[in-house]
């Protein structure tokens, strides 16, 4: 296969009121200012107290209980332009730990814009006291019927499951308190994993936090009856954005609901849910048995499924609702003009695109041809921009506003360079032919007074062959060099060449 080296010609010429506020607040009044001041260890929002007179001013806030004060790292907003530190060592915004001491003051120093105004600021952080909390706040078994029964008063837990239930090994899912821990006799329980007999009556212990102790019975009692239960407990897709919404019919003889999103570009004519019943229930949709995790539907419109309960008569009818997420993107995917030289530069983390015209081009005038994210669309300055069809300005920088589906607006800024050409009396004076070339390129009137060196350099900078030209017109070997692109690069005191 012939190889081809091609060549182009190119130039190149060398305040005094206090008062306390929200920590998410924003306030006006001197330049020195704490605006906002959080750890991801708080129990709630910092309170900000402003300084009176010489005061410090003061941020109190609490942690939760058990945090380690020491390298403790805080998340500030000062007011524009200032810098704050402790003792001297600057700090940064989400960066800089420091050791605390509970309910002790450590102080900021911030430094105002115009480098001088300085306000002293005192942090105090406090741990929270430990939970007494220990009561089971939801409980659940399977083949359960009904909702269990709680009773905080009585720390008691009455629970229902369908008739022929084994109840011998039986895995419970329950809350508890926060950061309370449960055991019977000693041996820890463990939500959705832990076996138990339920036979009889079981005793848990509930430690909270602070190690209060609180025995709580469960009592699980089988029914004698089939279940008269006809619900959708769980549903979802592979392809949902969140959790599924399912509320029970409002009255007897209504219809349930499930509202469930699922992403921006799901095809829902063939989606496949999973979906959990009540005990001994079946589901069906227009008579077709509907099984979880393998029966698809269109889901384009409302879907009706018919849930049997396990006594084979009571049933309730579900609708489900599917809706496909907004598109968040607004990209600018690909851009051209019937005018360019190459390709153009889009640079999807400072929202650019640059691009070359070939010299001549009148750029008042261009017409782009561009592809943007999926549902977006585009605008000048509030005016509309369709692809191939609408003509812009580009003698500066323009700016594309790409607005996404869901409305969400990033700037673009479109910047267009001319290509550099080539006068007729240089051409004259310097030429490089052929172009392409295979196996030799000539050199004419490259020569001066004294013998001029050519460098032959490859995409990368790296020197290629460097040939001496003593004659007005002169033939180079490049029968050794590799099929692509090769600049040459000619320098004398009036000017620099580069050939591409």
């Amino acid at each position: 296969m012939m190889k081809t080296i091609t060549l182009r010609l190119l130039i190149t010429v060398l305040s005094l009121i206090g008062f306390t506020i929200n920590s998410d607040a924003q306030f006006g009044g001197g330049d020195a200012n704490i605006t906002a001041y959080s750890f991801a260890e708080q129990t709630g929002d910092a309170t900000i107290t402003v300084p009176i007179m010489s005061q410090n001013g003061k941020v109190e806030i609490e942690v939760t209980y058990g945090t380690n004060l020491d390298g403790l790292v805080a998340t500030f907003t000062l007011d524009e332009n200032a810098t704050a530190d402790v003792s001297g060592t600057a700090q940064e915004s989400g960066v800089t730990p420091n050791n605390f001491v509970d309910g002790v003051a450590l102080v900021y120093t911030v430094t105002a814009d115009d480098g001088t105004t300085t306000q002293d600021w005192d942090i105090i952080v406090s741990i929270a006291a430990a939970s007494s909390e220990n009561d089971f706040l939801d409980y659940n078994l399977p083949n359960q019927i009904g909702d269990e029964s709680i009773s905080t008063f009585n720390h008691t837990v009455d629970v229902t499951v369908a008739s022929g239930t084994d109840v011998t090994a039986l895995v419970a899912d329950f809350v508890l308190s926060n950061d309370a821990t449960t055991n019977i006799s000693g041996t820890e329980q463990t939500s959705g994993s832990t076996a138990n007999d339920f036979t009889n009556p079981v005793t848990y212990t509930n430690v909270a936090q602070n190690g209060n102790e609180q025995d709580w019975v469960i009592t699980v009692t089988i029914s004698t009856e089939p279940s008269t239960e006809a619900k959708i407990t769980a549903y979802s897709f592979a392809e949902q954005t969140g959790n599924a919404t399912i509320t029970d019919p409002v009255y007897s003889g209504a219809n349930g609901t499930i509202d469930i999103e699922v992403a921006y570009g799901t095809d829902v004519i063939a989606l496949v849910s999973s979906f959990e019943l009540s005990y001994g229930a079946s589901a069906a949709i227009a008579g077709a048995d509907q099984i979880s995790g393998s029966t698809a539907n269109d889901f384009t419109n409302s879907v009706t499924y018919t849930v049997t309960a396990e006594d084979g008569s009571t049933t309730v009818d579900w609708d489900v609702n599917v809706s496909i997420a907004q598109n968040t993107e607004n990209n600018i995917l690909a851009y051209s003009f019937a005018e360019q030289t190459g390709d153009a530069t889009i640079d999807a983390t400072n929202h650019t695109v640059a691009i070359e015209v070939a010299n001549g081009t009148d750029v008042t005038t261009l017409v782009a041809t561009f592809s943007l994210s999926g549902d977006a669309s585009a605008n000048i300055s509030g005016s509309n921009q369709e692809s191939n069809v609408t003509a812009n300005d580009f003698t500066n920088p323009v700016t594309y506003t790409i607005v996404a589906q869901n409305g969400d607006e990033q700037d673009w800024i479109v910047t267009v360079n001319i290509a550099t050409g080539i006068s007729k009396q240089l051409s004259n004076i310097a030429e490089i032919y052929p172009n392409p070339a295979n196996d030799f390129i000539i050199f004419r009137n490259f020569v001066s007074a004294n013998s001029e060196d050519i460098q032959i350099i490859d995409i990368t900078g790296k020197l290629i062959k460097q040939v001496s030209i003593l004659n007005n017109i002169q033939s180079v070997d490049i029968s050794d060099l590799k099929s692509g692109i090769y600049f040459i690069k000619y320098e004398n005191t009036t000017r620099k060449l580069i050939k591409k």
